[in-house]
């Protein structure tokens, strides 16, 4: 059975924040052995619209994206798409809204024989709403979860509409921080270290590729073993039926002499496997052990050298994840915010890098927060000395 689109987008949020399946389950408001029976079993009835609700505020995705899911899902979409719904659909949907909208009533209130209020039963007491402000508070949450006046008249922005809009907006915000107080969309920060770095055309990359490099070449001063002669070989190793042989030595081994032996594969191939064979049956000379102990030291130099970038980088993602906290901490979001910094992984699909790359332009006051963070952050290649060096030293924080 293929997994539930439903569950595939749980998945993609729990493998990018680290977030164990009992605790999304939790902050979802079902059981995990609810979620558990989606991913087994499949989704055969649509979930309530609260615990929908919840799965699209929890892993930040928009509600109709989530709720098309589930209805895929369960049966009542039979097609399904990643993309952008079409334009006709989308204005539809629209339409519908705010035309709803105009039949919404408020009930006015009377005063009671106590002298307190309430509202007041008689239908012919409710009055409609303040559409207009309905649809500019529809217009500022809109404006605000794409990050500001522009960037959501960036269709079109010399048009007559757009300028009638933009002056909407204005009056009902100052800026774009201010139009923050309209976000209805949670704010998704998910960045790789690497990618950062590489924004920031930092050198740490390359220091650590040369030190890597450095303690690598000292392979080649290392004394090599002195090459032992073939043999001892057993005169009676069918294998050898065919090559000449010198005379037998006082160990009852026969050994063998290049004498015959041609450059053809098979002979070289049978002449390293006997020399193999040969060796594994006695005890490594002392330089064979220098040589390997020597070898040893040099791939746990380069071993510690990659853990210890990783222990850098991961140092280095706390710290910017505190900067970019604090940065938007300014905004007083009443959305959740949830900022992710790791490592890039080993495997990645195509896109993925420029998916979890800073903005190299910011284009709103979010992105311009985040950037603001990234560049004042110190950055591993501001620790002092060189990666060897700080390899045998007590660690140290990063310059300001």
């Amino acid at each position: 059975m293929a997994t539930p689109r439903l569950v595939e987008m749980i998945d993609r949020y729990r493998a990018a924040h680290g977030v164990s399946e009992s605790e999304v389950a939790r902050r979802i408001g079902v059981s995990r052995e609810n979620l558990r029976k989606w991913r087994t079993n499949g989704i055969s009835r649509l979930p309530d619209r609260a615990n929908l609700a919840a799965t699209a505020r929890v892993i930040g995705r928009p509600y109709r994206e989530v709720l098309s899911g589930a209805l895929f899902d369960t049966g009542y979409l039979t097609t399904s798409s990643d993309g952008p719904r079409p334009y006709g659909e989308v204005l539809d949907d629209a339409i519908g809204v705010l035309t709803e909208a105009t039949r919404l009533t408020n009930q006015l209130a009377r005063r009671t024989a106590e002298g307190s209020w309430e509202a007041d039963p008689d239908p012919r007491a409710s009055v409609p709403i303040d559409w207009g402000e309905f649809v500019t508070l529809a217009l500022a949450g809109a404006a605000a979860n794409v990050g500001g006046v522009e960037a959501a008249l960036v269709g079109r922005p010399g048009s007559w509409e757009a300028e009638m809009v933009r002056q909407t907006l204005n009056s009902t915000a100052a800026d774009d921080t201010d139009l923050l107080r309209h976000r209805t969309e949670p704010v998704v920060v998910d960045l790789w270290v690497e990618p950062i770095l590489d924004h920031l055309g930092d050198s740490v990359e390359d220091a650590y590729a040369d030190a890597i490099s450095a303690v690598d070449a000292g392979a080649n001063d290392v004394p090599q073993p002195a090459d032992l002669p073939p043999g001892p070989f057993s005169p009676d190793d069918p294998r050898l039926t065919d090559k000449e042989w010198v005379d037998v030595t006082d160990d009852g081994y026969l050994h063998i002499t290049y004498r015959g032996w041609t450059d053809d594969p098979d002979d070289i191939a049978l002449l390293t496997t006997l020399t193999e064979e040969a060796r594994d049956d006695r005890d490594p000379t002392p330089g064979e052990i220098a040589y390997e102990q020597a070898m040893d030291v040099i791939s746990a130099q380069i071993t510690a050298l990659e853990e210890q970038q990783q222990r850098e980088y991961a140092a280095y993602a706390v710290q910017l994840t505190q900067a970019i906290e604090t940065r938007l901490a300014q905004f007083e979001l009443s959305v959740p915010v949830t900022i992710t910094i790791t490592l890039a992984p080993e495997a990645r699909e195509a896109g993925e890098w420029d998916a979890h790359s800073p903005q190299p332009f910011p284009r709103n006051v979010i992105e311009r927060a985040i950037d603001s963070a990234i560049s004042e952050t110190p950055t591993p290649s501001t620790l002092p000395g060189t990666p060897l060096e700080r390899l045998t030293s007590p660690p140290q924080a990063p310059n300001a």
